[in-house]
């Protein structure tokens, strides 16, 4: 596998996992839900930071590689506060996009579904409270999980090892 596979790869998961993990913080902070259900909800809200997390990966990615083919050298904690800001920047969007996309199958295939006008209604305070507690919960750890996948990135790329960072 390349390196840049490798960083979206493990990018996507990361977003994922750290999606359920600060739910699930949320969850026991806020919301007082049982384990059980906190991590069946946690679950259903993965995909946005996955998204997010894939998307950012591609463009830091393409990002980097453009840069150090005009003779621009990157360190890792760089690109990975350039990936923390890209994922950021991109989660509200994705939290909308999968708002409306579960309420397009909850339409499909639900017996008594929300109607998608008042799902509407609710979107911005659901992309407000997913995005407040991202910046809140989640900042810190996934600079830190993406300095970690891009100081792995940046030495595959330069070929200084062929194993495990």
């Amino acid at each position: 596998m390349g390196p840049r596979t490798e960083l979206v790869l493990l990018a996507t998961l990361s977003g994922a996992a750290l999606t359920v993990l600060g739910y699930l913080v949320a969850s026991a902070l806020v919301f007082e839900l049982p384990p059980g259900q906190a991590l069946r909800i946690a679950a259903q809200w993965s995909p946005t930071g996955a998204l997010a997390a894939l998307v950012a990966a591609v463009s830091v990615g393409g990002w980097q590689r453009r840069s150090a083919q005009a003779g621009r050298r990157w360190s890792a904690i760089g690109m990975a506060v350039r990936a923390t800001a890209t994922a950021l920047l991109l989660y509200p969007a994705m939290v909308a996009c999968w708002v409306l996309f579960t309420g397009l199958l909850d339409q499909r295939f639900a017996a008594a579904a929300m109607p998608l006008r008042e799902l509407a209604n609710w979107v911005p305070s659901i992309v407000f409270g997913a995005t407040l507690a991202a910046l809140l919960i989640g900042t810190l750890p996934a600079l830190a999980i993406a300095f970690l996948l891009c100081r792995r990135y940046l030495r595959r790329q330069a070929r200084s090892t062929t194993d495990f960072a």
